[in-house]
């Protein structure tokens, strides 16, 4: 796993920059109407959910597949029933941060235990984003009735911080070495 993880560095970072751009997409246009706000974040979560299935499956993760999972699902919903996504939209984002963040700071301490030793650096920056969602879906709940510029804000925000920290994490693991040796062709 560990392995696979590392010749599929790109997919971590890939992800990461999908939520820098939903985020920077986010700062760009606030003022525009909860309608684009609901089919952003639809297309952001089903974006994620793709890309964090497909390193779950790739690396025999379940706890990864999962997240990816919940968050295609999420984004599935919110594209195809955009007038329930409305309606729900706040729970929606507050259930997919703390189903995201559960599973990244389970993610982060996977790696830690199976993987100690001095070629793993970064491996915190999966914990850290992990903690940034809890933190998000709990001041998104908080926040509730915020209208829809002011969420938007937080969304942008966060997308841009996850992102980031993914992007981070992503670059780190590129540098770290294989347990086993190459296979040859």
């Amino acid at each position: 796993m560990f392995d696979e993880l590392i010749r599929r560095w790109w997919i971590v970072a890939a992800r990461g920059t999908v939520a820098v751009i939903f985020g920077v997409a986010a700062f760009v246009a606030p003022e525009k109407t909860l309608v684009l706000l609901v089919s952003l974040f639809g297309l952001f979560a089903l974006a994620d959910g793709v890309f964090t299935m497909g390193a779950g499956l790739s690396l025999s993760w379940l706890s990864l597949f999962l997240e990816g999972v919940i968050g295609g699902a999420v984004g599935l919903l919110t594209i195809f029933y955009p007038a329930a996504a409305q309606l729900w939209f706040v729970y929606l984002i507050v259930a997919w941060a703390f189903v995201t963040g559960a599973l990244e700071i389970l993610g982060a301490l996977r790696l830690r235990h199976v993987v100690n030793g001095p070629m793993v650096k970064g491996e915190w920056l999966l914990g850290v984003s992990g903690v940034l969602s809890l933190l998000f879906g709990a001041l998104v709940s908080a926040r509730s009735e915020a209208g829809p510029e002011a969420l938007i804000w937080i969304i942008g925000a966060y997308a841009v911080a996850s992102g980031g920290l993914l992007l981070a994490l992503g670059f780190n693991i590129r540098s770290w070495r294989p347990t086993l040796p190459p296979v040859a062709a």
